[in-house]
């Protein structure tokens, strides 16, 4: 689940954190011209009703087209579902005049698989402990620096234990040289995240300030080491025990959660899981047909997007992909209905990244900055250095904010970032 918090652009980072648009309603968009990118308005000014019945035109045209997502929906990450839904990408983008490829990727396992494993670890420490206090508190802080090192910072220690899945990555244009031209990069994750009832229950009744991940890692695994250092040097108590016994139950409690999420079984898919992928590509299209096809966008949907982006990590960690300097990326999430875009100040859980909310700042929509506490695409192209931030929104505002960062990540109107 995704949280966010409104922030001043001054701030350094977003300290407190809110569900998504909460009570931010949309605005009227501004009314305004945009020009090709990459180009300087022009003095002279066109005739702007015919520009906006041409527009109007192309809109209603794009709108009786055949929509190929339209048959059927997408699936979990890894699922057949998912991989008949990154077909059915890339039949849409070459409808649209776009070349594009299916790439086949490997993932980690599932979330729930890797936090079941660091809470198994952490309950055989302090087990451990109770007879060799020194030995399970090493046990215990090996568990908590993998934990912390995959969750918050993406690299796999103890993970690598579990087998990993595949999914599928679809990417226009194809992987090539002609990467090494993309200034912008549009992408969204198309996979629909595991259910998760008690996650959501956090998400809900603590707006995002009380995750999984958090519980697991302060008051398991750090009140767990804490217990067993105190006994180390011979500190016994009534209270002790208490307070051991209560950091021994966290991760019983957390791996009962990651059971009745398997017990929940697989979220009923809709075709609005879709809805991020077709507006990135209707910001494409726009941006493509703006500057006659040459856009110097790429588009990119990631799969298992809902599973800490794993589908992002494996395309960035491609030796052989090259990328102009420069180059920046915009991702899309789905926002609720008849909410302002939003974009992100921040994201991640128990490390926060800081993104690049200052691509949009010249966007009329003037997107309020949120902070997040799931890991997207943007995430992990922020931690590869590239420029990226994520518009929280949809619809016409969602993408109008989407083409404005991807027009701020431009060389001759923003600053090297």
């Amino acid at each position: 689940m995704t949280s966010a918090d409104e922030k001043t652009p001054e701030d350094e980072a977003p300290e407190e954190v809110r569900p998504i648009n909460a009570g931010n309603e949309a605005p009227r968009r501004p009314e305004k011209t945009r020009q090709p990118r990459g180009k300087k308005p022009d003095s002279r000014k066109p005739d702007e009703t015919k520009a906006k019945n041409r527009a109007a035109e192309e809109k209603e045209g794009r709108r009786q087209e055949p929509d190929a997502l339209a048959s059927g929906p997408t699936g979990i990450a890894g699922s057949d579902l998912e991989r008949r839904a990154a077909s059915r990408l890339v039949e849409e983008l070459e409808s649209r005049g776009r070349e594009a490829r299916v790439q086949e990727v490997r993932i980690p396992a599932p979330e729930s698989a890797t936090i079941t494993l660091h809470a198994l670890i952490t309950v055989a420490a302090s087990l451990a402990g109770l007879k060799w206090p020194a030995i399970g508190a090493s046990i215990c802080l090996v568990a908590a620096f993998s934990f912390y090192a995959e969750r918050g910072l993406g690299v796999r220690l103890l993970g690598k234990l579990i087998p990993g899945r595949r999914t599928n990555n679809v990417l226009s244009p194809p992987p090539g040289p002609a990467w090494e031209e993309v200034e912008v990069i549009l992408a969204a994750g198309y996979d629909v995240p595991d259910s998760y009832p008690t996650g959501d229950w956090l998400a809900n009744r603590f707006s995002g300030r009380l995750t999984t991940d958090r519980i697991l890692f302060y008051g398991g695994m750090i009140g767990t080491f804490a217990a067993l250092m105190l006994r180390a040097v011979e500190i016994e108590d009534t209270a002790l025990s208490i307070f051991q016994t209560i950091t021994t139950a966290i991760p019983l409690l957390v791996i009962a959660a990651q059971v009745d999420r398997f017990l929940a079984g697989t979220p009923v898919a809709t075709q609005d899981d879709l809805a991020s992928a077709r507006d990135v590509m209707a910001a494409a299209r726009e941006a493509d047909d703006e500057s006659e096809g040459d856009s110097g966008i790429a588009v990119c949907f990631f799969g298992a997007e809902g599973s800490s982006a794993g589908g992002a990590a494996a395309f960035f960690s491609n030796t052989r992909l090259k990328l102009k300097d420069g180059c920046a990326l915009v991702n899309m999430v789905r926002g609720a209905t008849g909410t302002a875009p939003e974009v992100t100040g921040s994201e991640g859980d128990l490390m926060p990244t800081r993104m690049s909310p200052d691509l949009a700042e010249r966007s009329p929509l003037k997107p309020k900055m949120v902070a997040l506490r799931a890991q997207t695409a943007a995430t992990i192209a922020r931690r590869n250095g590239l420029p990226a931030t994520t518009v929280v929104g949809r619809g016409e505002s969602g993408v109008d904010v989407v083409l404005d960062a991807a027009d701020g990540a431009l060389p001759d109107n923003g600053e090297d970032r």
